[in-house]
């Protein structure tokens, strides 16, 4: 693979990780005071909201390491 398709790689993982973040903390931990109810409750919600904060992490570590990693 070659530093300019790892660098492209990185960026979309930067991207994706950064919306799933924005998501998660809109959604799941009511940042903005936009969503009341996301239409889950109790654990069901908390498991979500971990999920998604975790591949958020790991897409954004994945992406500054391939960006690290291409240049």
């Amino acid at each position: 693979m070659s530093s300019i398709q790892n660098a492209r790689r990185g960026r979309l993982l930067i991207g994706l990780g950064g919306l799933a973040l924005v998501v998660q903390l809109i959604v799941f931990q009511n940042s903005l005071g936009i969503v009341e109810n996301p239409g889950v409750s109790g654990m069901l919600r908390d498991i979500l909201s971990g999920v998604l904060l975790l591949v958020a992490v790991i897409f954004l570590v994945g992406g500054v390491y391939l960006r690290q990693r291409s240049s």
